[in-house]
């Protein structure tokens, strides 16, 4: 299960935590007669608030002499993927606006199920988004969905727990963060992550390859899982294991897991997505008001860099088999508007003007940290086959958390999966 949610409020928390139990649904009432309806399917663990998302499907309604009707549909990520796939073969296609985690653009491109973008981002738009941004939803020069919501992993730490332990500051290098982990292992458990066998343990080890100053596959899509940043990351993975620096659990803890144990006071770190900064203060969830704190993700020393994390970016894209193309990305352009984003200070916004606004700012006075983890973050390979190479990847690397596998083993059976896969689909 793939989370991220916004980097405040309360409701987009309660709405994931509820997602991971009550299943898929529609949250938008019948639409009346006559109406052109536009369907969108959407995350259900992620983004705005259903109640929200209502208010704005009215709003555009209204913007459209209420002609225009949207209905709104949510799936978890597992079911979104298959839905999406199945309904871009339909004609008409079942759904009009989709929502895409980042890394599922080049297939559903090379499959021609999604209608090109390439036009309808104007170049004042452009011009106010992360040229990273718009690369993670392109593919062979073109951009196929709308950067919608800005998932980036950061190290949240509970300083109280720091300061016992002799620490005044979080760590600024990887050997900071084992010194301090190492130091805190006799009070308290130093660290969780999401390492059961699902794709947030592959977004954790493209961060952990990352800190070390790597990436998992090169440009043209090859995997370097034998070279030393991915060696390293996978030998520290398991270091962290042996010398029980993490918890014991945490071969089965997904996201929320490594959340909730953070926000119970059981750990001093974790790395996690943007939700967690929303409920580390609300007493709702967290037992550690006034306590948790937010960094940049510590690099290795050798590489020289500030932070080092991964992207997990969410878009909107349009079906090309869609009964209304041209509503549908006057949908998706609304939706994802900076007017629309100014109006929701609980999320970090896409367009760079938002980021550095005094409300956004006044919302989030740590958004400089999200905004560091964001310009060092690392995405996940570009692939047409990248569901199938994550399900290898998992396999691996969790055989190497639960200690079936060494990690140097793990690495080298990956990467031969890896390298025929590669051929099977040439790419």
């Amino acid at each position: 299960m793939r989370l991220g949610a916004g980097i405040g409020g309360a409701l987009t928390l309660a709405s994931l935590l509820d997602a991971c139990a009550n299943g898929s649904g529609s949250i938008a009432p019948t639409p009346p007669p006559g109406s052109t309806v536009i369907r969108a399917l959407l995350f259900d663990q992620v983004g705005y608030d259903p109640t929200v998302l209502q208010a704005l499907a009215n709003k555009f309604r209204s913007l459209h002499d209420d002609k225009v009707f949207v209905a709104i549909e949510t799936a978890h990520y597992r079911e979104l993927y298959e839905s999406v796939l199945a309904a871009g073969l339909s004609k008409p296609a079942p759904y009009d606006v989709v929502a895409l985690d980042q890394v599922w653009v080049p297939e559903f491109a090379n499959r021609k199920e999604l209608l090109s973008l390439k036009d309808q981002i104007p170049d004042d738009a452009r011009s106010d988004l992360m040229p990273s941004l718009l690369d993670a939803f392109s593919y062979n020069g073109t951009n196929w969905a709308m950067p919608h919501v800005l998932n980036v992993q950061s190290l949240y730490y509970n300083r109280n727990q720091l300061k016992t332990a002799g620490f005044n500051a979080p760590p600024k290098t990887l050997e900071d963060w084992y010194a301090q982990m190492t130091a805190l292992r006799r009070r308290v458990t130093p660290y969780t992550d999401s390492w059961a066998q699902d794709e947030g343990l592959v977004s954790d080890f493209v961060r952990l390859t990352a800190q070390f100053g790597g990436d998992l596959f090169d440009a043209g899509g090859k995997p370097q899982l034998l070279q030393q940043p991915a060696q390293r990351a996978a030998a520290f993975m398991r270091q962290l294991i042996d010398e029980h620096l993490v918890r014991a659990e945490i071969a089965a803890s997904n996201e929320p897991d490594a959340m909730r144990a953070f926000l119970s006071g059981g750990v001093s770190f974790t790395t996690n997505w943007n939700f967690v900064w929303g409920a580390m203060n609300d007493p709702v969830y967290s037992q550690i008001i006034g306590q948790g704190a937010v960094a940049p993700i510590p690099a290795a020393s050798s590489t020289g860099k500030p932070a080092a994390s991964v992207s997990g970016f969410l878009g909107l894209g349009v079906l090309a088999n869609s009964a209304h193309p041209d509503l549908a990305v006057a949908w998706l352009r609304y939706l994802t508007s900076p007017e629309v984003q100014a109006q929701q200070t609980g999320e970090l916004p896409i367009w760079t003007s938002l980021q550095n606004s005094a409300d956004v700012r006044k919302a989030n006075p740590q958004v400089d940290v999200f905004l560091s983890n964001l310009a060092n973050a690392r995405p996940r390979p570009k692939l047409i086959h990248y569901v199938e190479s994550s399900s290898v990847l998992q396999r691996h690397l969790h055989d190497l958390v639960l200690g079936s596998a060494t990690p140097a083993r793990a690495m080298s059976d990956a990467q031969a999966e890896l390298l025929a896969l590669q051929a099977r689909f040439g790419s």
